[in-house]
């Protein structure tokens, strides 16, 4: 024998199903916006976090370059002083111990050379580097 339900009863058990799928639906809705905004806080910080790597980025490389900036300079002077001091070597007007002064002191001027463009090879290398793993 089949139960007879009521007409009303009929209507109302499909709307209270739907009620609880409208429910369930509405906590999925709000669960995804919560997880939206999360997701949107999150990328906004990584956003501000890389803006300011940028500039930390940016700020290394206008170091490095100024410091490459003052090692060459570096050179250009010790390598006029050595010039200056050979023009007085053989231009005749040092005396003989003025002249091994001049020597010791040439030679002095070229290990420093040497040693700052090895200093200056480094930071290049080392900013090429940087730059390199900067980009990928």
């Amino acid at each position: 024998m089949d139960h007879i339900i009521p007409f009303q009863a009929q209507i109302v058990i499909p709307l209270r199903e739907r009620d609880e799928q409208f429910n369930k639906i509405q906590e999925l809705i709000e669960l995804k916006r919560n997880l939206l905004h999360d997701k949107q806080r999150k990328l906004q910080k990584i956003s501000k976090q890389n803006r300011f790597l940028e500039v930390v980025k940016d700020d290394y490389l206008k170091y490095h370059t100024y410091i490459q900036n003052q090692k060459r300079d570096q050179i250009k002077a010790l390598e006029l002083l050595n010039t200056y001091i050979n023009d007085l070597t053989y231009s005749g007007k040092l005396t003989k111990n003025n002249i091994e002064d001049a020597k010791q002191e040439q030679k002095r001027i070229l290990r420093e050379v040497k040693q700052i463009r090895a200093t200056l090879d480094d930071i290049v290398n080392t900013t090429e580097d940087v730059q390199l793993s900067l980009n990928k």
